[in-house]
């Protein structure tokens, strides 16, 4: 018998540790579980709300150009208003934080118990961090930002730092203070709300409804006179306390559920009929004819004849690829770089842009047409800098936390509570006296005997219900591949207006909605961003190429890829080098790789595959014995790392270096780095206008060797 017990003596040792253990582990997993898990669950949207701030303003590429902005205007006349709002705005979303997240942990509600002793620290810690961490983010923030005006950012980071710190003392001494009961909701959690307090609370939801209002009577100018940063903390702050007061606490107090899920119901039901996202167009006019490509290229030659004595035609053919406002400016900048090339105007044939590439293509197109209208236009490079160098994002941001965001929970659409007009409203401002022209009919840019000398647009989309490519052009498409004509006799879109074609091709996620257009069977279908296809516009250029075949040998195509990836490796290896290259990153656990693998393939396999298109299309051009061209914004990458060294200067360099955000506006620094590499031809970009003036002149001398 003694031999059994010996035998099972270990097994009830190692019972009796795990019991220890677990008895031991039963205060702090009631810690974590109530303190860590339920009382933010409780302050769900203050929390949320802080969590998106903080990685906003710390770690998002167009949250630090925003901060960047805050710098360059500092305390100007033109930047004072700016960046006090944005520290107002600042200081009322931390007191609503904290306030809200006071009342409710300071309530014991009958359908959501906390236990008393467990919750504790989460009670008393969680409303003050909540209410210190985003002044605290952006303050540090400011401080991590490599600017030209210093002493504006040090004066910022500073404010911001000294506002977290004076809220995080007052929010722990504050019972201490003159006329504060020091046990207000500590010790009398079932009294009714004070009606001091629901004034407070009703006043801050007030001016966020007097905002949506002044927003959509004046939806460019007022969001850009009180900037992005603000009107993002104050739609945060509206939006928090709404939830945490009108559909929690109203409702818990009463003994029943939040209201959370009752609100997302009502969006679904109205999500049925409250569609305003339709696709804006102009009034009935007359329209254009559309010619297919092939005899569209047969007039255009007609009437460019190349210069005596050309050996051989030369056509251009530029593809521009997305990527939001850089991809824009870039763009645009690069197209108007071109034309001081003698030959480049005449002989550019087609433009095929995506997302910010297509915004970029109609700046160009757009003001050049201005120009042929007889008015002066000094410095096209200057001038379509200047349009694009406005603030698109404040406008954007209103309209998606304000009317559009109400617009989710009313049964009715409302036209101008979408907000991809406040967007393309903005576009059509910042242009001056040529914005005109973006308010006017897409074929009305190519009415008239001036339009014989703009070149053909391809503003590439992606219609949601089936993930083809939709094209808007002046060419007919019928030629084209899989591809949706939405200036065809199917769709009823022959009035769309230029900015909105523009805008179609640029509706990034969640940023713009999808775009509702209709067809003839009175089906609605939806467009998205023509990056979901495919990035870089160049198979549209693919799919034209196949409907020209010009046969007497004369003929020089040249593709110009208009690359907007700051860190893209190049399509063209003029040394007739190899494959490139995949850099390897750092490794993931098991865990956390197989949760983000599939989302990291789709995203990659949306970048590879436009890449792919830009190859396809580039070999295509030298079968044919054309000429490549590749002007990227990489450029910019490596005219900054040129002066290092070594490696550790070129990780200095990269740890300074700004990458151009994705979002809707651009800093001063930014938008100046790109015009320095753009005006001095640096990063390689001399060698490939070299080779494209040679191009001009009717002579291929330089091949691509495309990958």
């Amino acid at each position: 018998m003694r031999d059994i017990h010996d035998l099972f003596e270990p097994i009830r040792r190692l019972a009796a540790l795990l019991r220890r253990v677990w008895d031991r582990w039963q205060a702090p997993r009631a810690f974590v579980w109530h303190s860590l898990v339920r009382v933010p669950w409780l302050c769900f949207y203050n929390t949320l709300g802080a969590a998106l701030l903080v990685y906003l303003f710390a770690f998002d590429a167009q949250g630090l150009d925003l901060l960047r902005i805050s710098t360059e205007r500092g305390l100007s006349a033109a930047g004072i208003l700016w960046n006090l709002l944005f520290l107002f705005g600042t200081f009322v979303l931390s007191l609503s934080f904290w306030y809200s997240s006071r009342l409710l942990l300071g309530r014991d509600f009958p359908t959501y118990r906390l236990d008393k002793d467990h919750a504790a620290v989460g009670r008393v810690w969680l409303p003050r961090i909540l209410g210190a961490v985003v002044p605290l983010a952006i303050g540090l923030s400011f401080f991590r930002l490599h600017v030209d005006t210093a002493a504006a950012r040090n004066l910022l980071g500073t404010l911001y730092l000294v506002l977290a710190a004076l809220l995080l003392v007052f929010f722990i001494v504050r019972r201490r203070l003159p006329g504060v009961d020091a046990t207000w909701m500590l010790t009398d959690r079932e009294r009714p709300l004070p009606a001091r307090d629901f004034m407070r609370i009703q006043w801050v939801i007030s001016g966020s409804f007097v905002l949506l209002v002044g927003f959509m009577l004046a939806p460019v100018q007022l969001p850009q006179a009180i900037g992005a940063p603000a009107i993002i903390v104050l739609g945060i702050a509206g939006i928090a306390l709404f939830g945490s007061m009108v559909l929690t606490y109203s409702l818990l107090v009463n003994e029943r559920p939040a209201g959370t899920t009752f609100v997302l119901l009502l969006a679904f039901v109205f999500g049925f009929f409250n569609d305003n996202h339709a696709v804006r167009q102009g009034a009935d006019g007359p329209g254009v004819a559309r010619a297919q490509p092939a005899e569209h290229y047969a007039a255009w030659r007609s009437r460019r004849p190349p210069p005596a004595g050309t050996v051989r035609e030369p056509a251009v053919f530029v593809s521009a690829s997305g990527g939001g406002i850089r991809a824009a400016y870039w763009t645009a900048s690069a197209l108007a770089k071109m034309e001081h090339l003698d030959g480049f105007a005449a002989n550019l044939f087609a433009i095929s842009g995506v997302s910010g590439g297509s915004l970029g293509a109609v700046t160009y197109a757009a003001i050049k047409r201005h120009q042929l209208d007889g008015h002066a236009v000094d410095d096209l490079r200057q001038r379509v800098r200047q349009a694009l160098a406005a603030d698109f994002l404040s406008p954007v941001v209103a309209g998606l936390l304000f009317p559009d965001l109400v617009q989710r929970f009313l049964p009715l659409p409302i036209p101008w509570a979408d907000r991809q007009r406040f967007l393309e409203t903005s576009w059509e401002g910042a242009f001056g006296d040529a914005g005109e022209i973006l308010r006017a009919r897409f074929v009305d840019l190519y009415a008239g005997e001036a339009a014989d000398r703009l070149p053909s647009l391809l503003l590439n989309a992606t219609l949601v219900e089936s993930g083809q490519r939709a094209v808007v052009s002046n060419l007919a498409l019928d030629g084209f591949s899989d591809t949706l004509d939405l200036l065809g006799d199917r769709y009823r879109m022959q009035n769309v207006l230029l900015s909105a074609a523009a805008g179609m091709s640029a509706r990034f996620t969640y940023v713009s909605p999808a775009g509702t257009i209709e067809n003839r069977d009175g089906e609605r279908l939806r467009v998205v961003d023509g990056g979901y296809f495919e990035n870089s516009g160049a198979a549209s250029i693919l799919d034209l190429l196949d409907q020209l075949q010009p046969q007497d040998g004369r003929w020089l195509p040249i593709l110009v890829l208009i690359r907007n990836d700051p860190q893209a490796d190049n399509v063209c290896r003029r040394d007739a080098g190899g494959v490139g290259t995949v850099a390897a990153k750092p490794g993931l656990n098991a865990a956390v790789s197989e949760a983000v693998a599939p989302f990291e393939a789709l995203l990659h396999t949306r970048q590879a595959r436009g890449r792919l298109a830009e190859v396809a299309a580039a070999r295509e051009i030298e079968a044919r014995g054309g000429v490549v061209v590749e002007l990227s914004l990489a450029a910019v990458t490596q005219a900054n790392l040129a002066p290092a060294d070594d490696a550790e200067q070129r990780a200095a360099v990269m740890q300074r270096l700004v990458e151009p955000p994705l979002g809707w506006s651009l800093s001063d620094r930014v938008r100046h780095d790109m015009d320095r590499v753009m005006d001095g031809e640096l990063g390689g970009l001399a060698r490939e206008l070299a080779v494209l003036d040679a191009a001009l002149g009717g002579t291929a001398e330089q091949t691509c060797n495309a990958l």
